[in-house]
């Protein structure tokens, strides 16, 4: 989820703004490119805030260890000792070790509170094609589980099939509304389809449910950005930066929403801010530029283009070519 990477991290903004019009700018960095849809397993990237948020609910809800409703025969009571092993294990962090346990208790027991343990284990390690499959069997047996549409959601939604992946979370969500990683998929899916008023209502609800969410109050000020409340979205990069005062998202972002306000010399403060966090911002160079065309410092702006087209940012150029020498 290089949104929700998400945010997608989730939902960097990506915008240039001079009097009043924001054009999207395009990078030569392969991140820029279309999103490629991966089946097989990938390396997870373990600082994505939907990841933190992921590993924390694994652990804490879907590894826990079951007793036996009933008597069961020898061949159930092994594939029960597998699984609370599989859980145990899941519950640690160990998801390959858990897996190998969840599959020798399916041999002995087709169960699908184990497919959709196992599936979740196999959504953790990235193997998104895996954990479809094992959800799929799960709903087969138990249709109406409303954890195999979560994990399946999040899985379909990490090879790109975001409309599958948003039927999924809508089921999960009819009957747990109380799920804030559901719900910051849902916006990242709202996200990605233009729809920005319903992305800022799903961040409104992941704020609700969990206020210390990682990266939330910078993508729902993005958000608030893309539905023209500029002020919101200032305060809500205020509140990231009380959470980290080193946000270089925040910053670049909070300046371009003082550029929408017409104060360029807080918008020029934060691009500051933002490349000293990170020196190859070519989005905080490209604004600054623009703030300092605002304020008919083009020396000032063209070196800033300069900057950006060096690390990436195409539209740069045409900038350049349009106002500098």
């Amino acid at each position: 989820m290089k949104q929700i990477k998400y945010f997608l991290s989730l939902l960097v903004l990506s915008l240039f703004f001079l009097h009043g019009n924001a054009q999207q700018n395009t990078t030569k960095s392969p991140a820029a490119q279309q999103k490629v849809v991966r089946i097989n397993p990938v390396k997870v990237d373990t600082t994505d805030p939907n990841k933190k948020a992921l590993n924390k609910f694994s652990k804490e809800q879907m590894f826990n260890v079951s007793t036996p409703p009933k008597q069961l025969k020898p061949e159930e009571i092994k594939a029960l000792n597998f699984f609370n092993e599989g859980s145990k294990k899941g519950k640690a962090g160990d998801y390959e070790g858990a897996i190998l346990d969840f599959t020798k208790s399916l041999d002995l027991s087709k169960s699908f509170s184990t497919y959709v343990k196992r599936g979740n284990a196999y959504l953790m390690l990235g193997n998104y094609g895996a954990a479809i499959n094992d959800e799929n069997e799960a709903i087969l047996l138990q249709p109406s589980m409303p954890l195999s549409y979560f994990v399946r959601g999040i899985a379909r939604y990490e090879t790109g099939d975001y409309k599958g992946a948003k039927q999924d979370l809508e089921f999960f969500l009819e009957t747990d509304r109380s799920n804030a990683i559901a719900f910051n998929y849902m916006a990242a899916i709202a996200f990605i389809n233009q729809d920005y008023k319903g992305s800022l209502e799903n961040y409104n609800d992941v704020v609700r449910i969990e206020p210390k969410y990682p990266d939330i109050y910078t993508n729902r000020g993005m958000m608030r950005h893309f539905n023209q409340d500029f002020k919101g979205a200032i305060q809500d990069y205020n509140e990231a930066l009380k959470i980290d005062s080193t946000n270089a998202t925040a910053y670049n972002n909070r300046g371009a929403a003082y550029m929408e306000l017409n104060d360029m010399e807080s918008a020029i403060t934060d691009f500051n801010k933002a490349i000293s966090f990170n020196e190859k911002y070519a989005n905080a160079y490209m604004a600054r530029g623009g703030a300092k065309k605002a304020l008919n410092d083009n020396t000032g702006a063209c070196a800033d283009w300069e900057k950006a087209y060096s690390y990436g940012m195409e539209a740069a150029r045409d900038m350049i070519f349009k106002y500098c020498k």
